[in-house]
């Protein structure tokens, strides 16, 4: 493919990025991805005649119908993603907090795969499909298996300032981490009693789910 081809493929999918990060006007889109608001019309008009992307009545671009397909169909084949569905809505029932699936985007951040919002008025919601760094949070750290010695990890402010975390590994059969469910609260809400035990509800549905992929029991325990 000639570099110009490459150029334009390396744009759309960049304008694709945004768009399913959370969308935006097409100025938005423009400026996070370094584009002229001409050039990123055009390819926004490609990505909408593909239903890759749509144009609200506000002007706000979002994932199409096909874009949506897609992420269906790759989500479907991840057993971690079907199974994690009972153990986010029971946490956030038991809590009354948002609970959240985890997996690792790349070697520096996580991206927030599947939630359960909480039905409080104040709450930590619209997480699902965001990313957050590795490094310093509490999902983060259950990645790495940094735990500590109640089979959780806990982290006030590292992904949102008021906003408290508490997270827990969950193992594939080979014993490698798949992924990690958490638990989000706006940090008044949470005291040190309900951190241990919002701790140990998520710890406990991280190991079924563990054992439900398939974990040696000493990985899931």
């Amino acid at each position: 493919m000639a570099e110009s081809g490459t150029r334009t493929v390396e744009r759309a999918l960049t304008l694709l990025a945004a768009v399913a990060e959370g969308g935006g006007t097409l100025s938005q889109l423009a400026r996070a991805a370094e584009l002229s608001p001409s050039t990123a019309s055009r390819l926004l008009g490609t990505l909408a005649h593909r239903e890759l992307v749509r144009r609200d009545e506000h002007g706000h671009y979002r994932a199409g119908a096909r874009l949506r397909q897609l992420a269906a169909a790759t989500l479907r084949e991840d057993p971690l993603y079907e199974l994690a569905g009972p153990h986010l809505e029971a946490l956030a029932q038991e809590t009354g907090e948002t609970a959240n699936l985890a997996i690792a985007a790349d070697e520096d951040q996580i991206v927030y795969l599947r939630q359960v919002a909480s039905r409080k008025l104040v709450a930590s919601a619209g997480w699902a499909g965001r990313t957050v760094p590795r490094r310093g949070t509490a999902v983060g750290e259950a990645l790495r298996g940094a735990l500590c010695g109640s089979g959780y990890v806990a982290r006030m402010g590292a992904v949102e300032p008021d906003v408290t975390s508490i997270a827990a590994p969950v193992y594939r059969a080979d014993g490698a981490i798949a992924g990690a469910l958490s638990v989000l609260a706006p940090s008044y809400r949470v005291s040190r009693r309900r951190i241990e035990t919002y701790g140990r509800a998520v710890s406990r549905h991280a190991a079924e789910l563990s054992r439900s992929l398939g974990a040696p029991g000493a990985a899931a325990a």
